[in-house]
């Protein structure tokens, strides 16, 4: 042992960094004959301390015996041995330790002694520890997914398979494991497998994210819809990986698939509603241009109906609503039409084929005979009396309107012939003539005076408060626009506006109205008063105009306004197919800052999909189905609905044309939280909407305050 303990030796061995510990074999129990001061800092003992003992003593309750007995061995055998055990130092503490143990043999080969040298492991060990964890968690993670984990190759032959899916592919599929990855491609739906392939081949051919929606069938026979997303790599031998994560959006589905029913059919009669019925009229117009014969819509109202349905009760108000949408059905039988319910007590008829008036005109009298006929309703025998209103499509012309616009002027055409019948007496009909629109006589002067009425200071903004309607606290404004001719006097904005858009005046009449909706939110501010946002309402000729964004941005520089102020609705058209110029135009706005909110939503086509891929901030349902609800006669699930899934989506929601408290009510309690009509104010001018803000009014106000507002301000005016 001289030779382990010489001067030299000891300056070696004490130089060294990491702690070392040099035993004894030729002692009982190999005992420690010297440590070094590495070792004695780790471990909190002197050499005094530790010289004698066997290494045992560095042990303790939860060292791990299996590596315990793996040294005994090895020093036994006089094999060098590496392990890490966990050791504890003189104040109890413990550390985990990465030990090399080497024999020391003399010039004959003999052994003498070990070398034992160390190196704290704590980090590795809980980074391993942690490593470790992180994928039991991700495994578990992985195994409760409603959905599953894959990765899908591309090889350079062109051949698609799916190599890897997480366990959880078999809560999906129903089956108890096997080769889900292998046999993948079997479990899709046979109407989705090509639209499948098909994205995964663009998404190699444009190396950009493979997207998409498909159906996995079960082995019960269960539809599973799935959304994935995942971004493609090309790896060195020339295959492609996409690892990608695919979520279960079934109930997603289910949400759009009742949404979509309750949106084509009246819950209470069955008829169409209103915008499926529209849809189906706009198919038929823009087909109507290579058939022999035109087609006609007859609108019919009951007269009276809301106190024949005071009178009997709600249910008895149903009945005859039912009775009514039965009878309207069979007319529109007899000549291969299409029915739908309007609205509360207004029918309407399309009819594929009508030669001319004279045809529209006895089939509306058959109809109004048929309609006047004796019912019973319970005990009760009734006979309901109606107006009718019938409009002609006109001749197709080259370079007509769009067959949607066909389509809503006919309908408005037909709903003003029934307002001339209500007028002229019950069990009326009367035939739409453009001689008796006023819409017409005056829109050569209109059309003339538009582009001179911006510039002459005609042109004004009211302001339709949104409330919330717990509280009736103002959360913003609505910027309206109205011209005030000074012949005609003031003109309706459904007349003047698709002028504008006609005769391309648009972009000066809508630079009009975000500057002036900016200049007064800076004046209320100036007056001191706590200002709402502000929402201005923006046409799909405005987005599709490349000069937008920069009219918006001079806008906000010369007013000084913030962009986060205000709010820009569009219609909810705009998102059917959104053309590139409107995606980039939405999308530069709300970088600037802007709310983006869809108006009207509901009575367009557009999808959740559609919402899912451009962004929006907010949606204001149509007003047609708040109508519906005030009426006591519209299933309520719509709303309820699609206040569910705005939520899920992060967007907030609005109800518009709230009229009674009865309709507040319901949308209070179905979590809507915003809304807008006139049960809280009609469109009120600059000054009227400042007083609201001056006395931080509360919405609806009590009669006398209405009242007294008016006199304030003697300005209200519809």
């Amino acid at each position: 042992m001289n030779s382990l303990t010489t001067e030299d030796s000891g300056r070696a061995l004490a130089a060294i960094s990491r702690p070392l510990i040099v035993t004894s074999a030729d002692l009982p129990d190999n005992p420690i004959v010297y440590v070094n001061s590495a070792f004695t800092d780790l471990c909190g003992y002197t050499m005094d301390e530790v010289v004698g003992r066997n290494c045992r003593f560095l042990n303790g309750p939860e060292s791990d015996p299996a590596v315990r007995a793996d040294i005994g061995a090895a020093l036994a055998a006089g094999r060098s041995i590496r392990r890490e055990i966990l050791n504890y130092r003189k104040d109890g503490t413990t550390f985990w330790n990465d030990v090399t143990i080497d024999p020391i043999r003399d010039p004959a080969g003999k052994i003498t002694g070990y070398i034992g040298i160390q190196q704290l492991a704590d980090a590795a060990r809980r980074a391993s520890e942690d490593k470790a964890d992180a994928e039991a968690r991700l495994a578990s993670i992985a195994d409760r997914l409603t959905g599953y984990i894959y990765r899908r190759v591309m090889r350079t032959d062109g051949s698609i398979e799916i190599v890897y899916c997480s366990p959880s592919i078999y809560n999906v599929l129903g089956i108890e494991g096997g080769e889900a990855a292998r046999t993948f491609y079997d479990h899709v739906h046979p109407d989705d497998l090509d639209a499948l392939v098909a994205a995964v081949r663009d998404s190699a051919a444009r190396m950009t994210i493979f997207r998409e929606e498909f159906r996995l069938i079960a082995a019960d026979g269960a539809v599973h819809w799935l959304r994935s997303d995942a971004p493609p790599r090309r790896m060195a031998n020339g295959d492609i990986i996409w690892d990608g994560l695919a979520m279960e959006i079934s109930a997603e589905k289910r949400w759009e698939s009742e949404i979509a029913n309750h949106a084509l059919r009246d819950p209470l009669t069955g008829l169409l509603t209103r915008n499926a019925w529209r849809q189906a009229l706009a198919r038929q117009l823009d087909n109507d241009g290579n058939r022999p014969k035109r087609c006609a819509v007859l609108c019919v109202g009951i007269e009276a109906f809301g106190d024949i349905s005071d009178a009997l009760g709600q249910h008895m108000g149903d009945e005859i609503l039912c009775e009514t949408a039965r009878r309207v059905a069979e007319i529109a039988e007899t000549v291969a039409g299409v029915t739908t319910r309007l609205a509360g007590d207004e029918f309407a008829i399309m009819v594929p084929e009508c030669v001319d008036e004279a045809s529209l005109s006895s089939l509306a009298i058959s109809a109004t005979e048929a309609l006047a006929r004796p019912f019973y309703v319970g005990a009760h025998q009734m006979t309901i009396e109606t107006g009718l209103g019938a409009a002609l499509s006109p001749d197709a012309e080259p370079g007509a309107p769009a067959a949607d616009d066909l389509a809503s002027e006919l309908i408005m055409r037909a709903e003003l012939a029934l307002r001339w019948s209500r007028q002229e007496g019950r069990n009326a009909h009367t035939l739409y003539t453009r001689e008796r629109d006023d819409r017409f006589q005056n829109r050569a002067l209109l059309a003339q005076s538009l582009e001179q009425a911006i510039a002459k200071d005609e042109l004004e903004l009211h302001y339709q408060p949104l409330v919330d309607l717990r509280s009736g606290r103002i959360v913003s404004a609505e910027a309206l626009v109205r011209w005030n001719h000074p012949v005609l006097g003031v003109q309706r904005p459904d007349l003047f506006i698709p002028l504008a858009e006609a005769s391309g005046l648009m972009m000066p009449l809508g630079r009009w109205v975000i500057e002036q909706a900016m200049r007064q939110r800076q004046r209320w501010q100036a007056e001191g008063l706590t200002t709402p946002p502000i929402a201005i309402n923006v046409s799909g000729s405005q987005l599709l105009d490349p000069d937008f964004i920069s009219i918006v941005k001079s806008a906000l520089r010369s007013t000084g306004a913030n962009a986060a102020d205000f709010e820009i609705e569009m219609t909810e058209g705009l998102l059917i197919e959104p053309s590139p110029l409107v995606v980039a135009a939405l999308t530069a706005l709300r970088k600037m800052g802007f709310t983006i909110a869809i108006d009207d939503f509901g009575s367009g086509h557009a999808t959740f999909r559609y919402l899912r891929d451009f962004k929006v901030d907010k949606l204001k349902i149509d007003q047609m189905f708040v109508r519906k609800l005030v009426l006591g006669s519209t299933d309520a699930l719509i709303i309820r609905a699609v206040i569910s899934l705005a939520r899920s989506m992060g967007i907030g929601f609005v109800a518009e044309g709230i009229e009674t408290e009865t309709q507040r009510a319901f949308l209070a309690r179905e979590g809507c939280e915003i809304g807008q009509g006139y049960l809280f104010s009609i469109p009120l001018v600059a000054e009227d909407f400042a007083w609201l803000l001056m006395n931080e009014a509360r919405l609806p106000l009590r009669a006398p305050d209405r009242h007294s507002t008016a006199q304030h301000t003697g300005t209200h005016r519809r």
